[in-house]
């Protein structure tokens, strides 16, 4: 009878403690809850507009102690078992998801992120693999939805904006890609290729100004970019800047000699510049590298080679840069006048 006893003793108290840490993990879940209700709140007095910067910077603090706080509570969750199995499996959903979109098995991923979504309504990373997988799939608005969740989720997730902005330039929405952009580029201000999208962005829209701004930023964060170095010498052009485009394009060169574009562009705006001979030059070190540029470099070496004298030469260029159906008509049109004897 006392054996009875002392058992049924026992498991009461196991029931007891399973009970209380029933009621542990609801607490901390609504603490978790409320803080997050807080720390999104906060996130939402950021993004007004004419906000000032010491403001920014106090309520900067407070969500970054809300964020702590938030991990802190999040840590002890994960110590109830049940929870801790249901974050596991959603992570093993997440990584499903992953594969099967590096594999193209698109609507197989989505399923995946859902799944993990699922299991953690709170997990921003499987927001985000929906926005790429949507991209994908070239379903831009439900792409710019998931993207818009995984920062509502997080709102510091840099990756998530810079995604959302080429999606939104996909979508030729440039006002909205430039905010997304720049976004990005205020939480994490070493990402180069965020900076480089953006520059493109405002290329697009002509803001050469803008788009020379972020080419720069891009090159002073990774002094080795030479495709932005490149798109620099390009937008100086189209600026109007031929000295500065010369030294951007050798920038990009001193890099990566064989780089067919920047040896290309610096063929063209030599030529435009009558320095025929350094014209052909790199028009002949673009020609060496096999690629999409191959002829505009047999025009523009055409072009350096007329001018030089080398009419022969020259023939020979346009000829076959004419094989090109980009450059057919320019460089048939040369080639009859060098017929003509002009």
């Amino acid at each position: 009878m006392a054996k009875r006893n002392i058992t049924l003793s026992y498991v009461l108290v196991i029931l007891l403690l399973c009970f209380t840490g029933s009621l542990l993990a609801q607490d901390l879940q609504q603490q978790y809850n409320d803080k997050l209700r807080q720390a999104k709140e906060i996130n939402v007095k950021m993004n007004q507009q004419g906000i000032s910067k010491d403001e920014y910077n106090k309520l900067l603090k407070q969500y970054e102690a809300l964020t702590a706080e938030l991990n802190t509570i999040k840590e002890k969750l994960n110590a109830d078992v049940e929870l801790t199995e249901r974050l596991n499996n959603a992570k093993r959903a997440y990584n499903d998801g992953n594969t099967l979109y590096k594999k193209g098995q698109f609507e197989e991923a989505l399923a995946a992120y859902d799944k993990a979504i699922s299991l953690d309504p709170n997990y921003s990373k499987a927001y985000y693999g929906k926005g790429l997988t949507y991209d994908k799939q070239r379903k831009y608005t439900e792409a710019v939805e998931a993207f818009g969740k995984a920062v509502e989720l997080d709102p510091l997730y840099d990756r998530a904006y810079s995604a959302m902005g080429s999606t939104y330039k996909d979508l030729k929405n440039y006002e909205e890609s430039v905010k997304a952009y720049q976004k990005a580029i205020e939480i994490d201000q070493t990402g180069y290729s965020t900076m480089y999208n953006l520059a493109l962005v405002y290329v697009s829209m002509k803001d050469y100004q803008n788009a020379i701004k972020y080419f720069r930023m891009a090159t002073q964060v990774k002094p080795d970019y030479y495709r932005a170095f490149t798109l620099l010498g390009e937008t100086f052009m189209n600026n109007g800047d031929a000295d500065q485009a010369i030294m951007a394009l050798e920038n990009a060169l001193a890099i990566k000699p064989d780089y067919d574009r920047a040896n290309f562009q610096l063929a063209t705006i030599n030529n435009k510049l009558q320095k025929y001979s350094d014209a052909l030059k790199a028009a002949e070190e673009c020609l060496k590298k096999p690629g999409s540029y191959k002829g505009g470099a047999n025009f523009e070496a055409g072009v350096a080679s007329k001018q030089l004298g080398d009419i022969q030469k020259a023939k020979a260029y346009f000829e076959a840069a004419s094989k090109d159906s980009r450059w057919r008509k320019n460089a048939q049109y040369e080639l009859d006048l060098i017929n003509k004897g002009k």
